[in-house]
């Protein structure tokens, strides 16, 4: 991630946060209720999406990254259904914000973590079982975007699940919000600015990281994308190694590429080789084609 990301995101939504009780303390108890928890129906059929599509994903022994958690809106619902939850932002006062608010409801499961950035190194590869954002890639720049995406084949484990709302110009209502917010940006108000992006490029931008969509959900003029980090293929390792790759800056690191390769090349052997064993046994019929789509997967991903 970009210089960019932590002068501008970071400043905008410290900003906001320093100015939230001024406009909004009265009213609400807590940053993000404003968004979430205002009273109105679009706000309460948000709570009802979540409960539907993403609470049956927490499970107790999960564990789960939130990135952008604003005041904790989400985390507070999170939380209580996993093994641990760790909320990352580069904005310092959100995360305060959340933490106070978790540390206030009885939540003791909860970590935060300051991004950089850069990147979300404090967060170990294959550690995460989910990864969760609402409300804050649609205001992420692509070149952000594209590096996080990357961070998620990372950091989630084989068989790992990220659950992201995005911003999308290829449906009516985005273009009706342009034209509404086009001459506020354009005078220099850059605070929540909308990043809008086709359903494809999307879908393209994670399977260039070796993730999987396997669901969408389209509202207004953003998409909740459900991706998976497939167990069934290299294709997430082999990507990683490749990013290594591109910014190896010393001969001991080009060789530390070159041995990932080969193991990854002794990993697809040993991997074709079970599965041939498995079509061997097979006879024309469904478990024929179970065989033939997992090498599939494995070869084509």
């Amino acid at each position: 991630m970009t210089e960019v990301m932590d002068n501008r995101y970071a400043r905008d939504w410290n900003t906001y946060s320093d100015r939230w009780q001024e406009h909004y303390g009265e009213r609400f108890n807590h940053l993000g209720d404003e968004w979430c928890d205002d009273g109105t129906e679009e706000r309460a059929s948000e709570v009802r999406w979540f409960t539907h599509s993403v609470q049956p994903w927490l499970r107790p022994e999960s564990r789960v990254v939130e990135i952008g958690p604003g005041g904790g809106k989400w985390s507070v619902r999170i939380a209580p259904k996993v093994r641990s939850l760790t909320v990352f932002d580069v904005a310092e006062n959100m995360l305060e914000r959340t933490a106070t608010r978790c540390k206030a409801a009885g939540l003791d499961n909860v970590s935060v973590v300051h991004g950089d950035g850069k990147a979300m190194s404090a967060i170990p590869s294959g550690s995460v079982d989910l990864v969760f954002s609402y409300d804050v890639f649609v205001h992420i720049a692509l070149e952000d975007t594209v590096a996080y995406v990357q961070e998620f084949a990372r950091i989630l484990r084989d068989g790992g699940m990220a659950i992201v709302h995005h911003a999308i110009a290829d449906v009516a209502p985005a273009w009706d919000r342009i034209e509404s917010h086009n001459d506020w940006y354009r005078r220099g108000n850059t605070l929540g600015q909308y990043y809008y992006y086709s359903r494809e490029a999307l879908e393209q931008m994670y399977h260039r990281a070796g993730l999987r969509v396997v669901a969408t959900s389209t509202s207004y003029c953003t998409v909740v994308l459900t991706v998976v980090k497939p167990q069934d293929n290299l294709a997430p390792w082999i990507e990683q190694v490749l990013r290594e790759a591109a910014v190896a800056d010393t001969p001991a690191k080009l060789e530390d590429v070159s041995a990932s390769l080969e193991a990854i090349g002794r990993e697809m052997r040993d991997r074709l080789a079970g599965l041939r064993k498995h079509l061997e046994s097979t006879k024309p019929g469904a478990a024929r084609f179970d065989a033939i789509q997992k090498l599939r997967r494995l070869l084509r991903g």
